[in-house]
């Protein structure tokens, strides 16, 4: 009986890659088609999860730019925290811009990523006839919850008096530029002025 190794002119049924052993190492040219389409599977998916980790960290900066990624609406429930809004509402309604700033600086300061002291601090603007500021945390707020912007969301829902001020600001920043055509801020306050259009049109308010 003869073997391989007696007749070393026999077709081996192993099968040997650009005459390397497997003692070579690791190569693609070992792969068959659905290796590769497994290792190329895994490689996407460690991209995307690297593209999920860098997008998340935008989350620290509650006023990042106009094209920064989406953010989860954040609802705080605490009794303390309810308590400080109704007294920040009782305080602008009454006039006393000083005390109610006083109170949604710290309400930012320790619930940063909800969107209703951005809110009342919009309302501040307002009540000091500033628009573009109104407009600018209005914005703020938007972007951490769009349900001020969602008929459905009955007791969050600002859509119209958000509109209002769109249009008050608009016309404010359409006469500076009138004036300072090359003012670099105004030119972004108006590029924000679009974006909250934009948010505004595609709501469900």
């Amino acid at each position: 009986m003869t073997t391989d190794h007696d007749n070393p002119d026999q077709e081996s049924c192993r099968i040997q890659l650009d005459n390397q052993s497997d003692e070579d190492g690791f190569s693609l040219k070992t792969l068959d088609r659905l290796d590769k389409l497994a290792f190329l599977a895994v490689a996407v998916m460690v991209v995307a999860a690297s593209i999920i980790i860098v997008s998340s960290s935008g989350l620290d900066n509650p006023t990042a730019g106009i094209t920064g990624v989406s953010r989860q609406a954040v609802i705080i429930i605490s009794p303390e925290f309810d308590n400080k809004l109704k007294i920040t509402k009782t305080l602008l309604n009454s006039g006393n811009l000083p005390k109610a700033r006083e109170l949604i600086n710290s309400m930012i300061k320790d619930y940063p990523f909800d969107g209703r002291p951005y809110m009342l601090l919009g309302d501040l603007y307002v009540h000091g006839q500033q628009p573009i500021l109104a407009m600018l945390e209005y914005r703020k707020g938007v972007d951490l919850n769009p349900d001020f912007l969602d008929k459905k969301a009955k007791e969050l829902f600002r859509g119209k008096q958000i509109k209002n001020i769109l249009d008050e600001a608009r016309q404010t920043i359409g006469a500076g530029l009138e004036e300072s055509p090359g003012d670099p801020q105004l030119k972004q306050q108006l590029e924000i002025l679009y974006y909250m259009l934009r948010r505004v049109a595609g709501s469900c308010g």
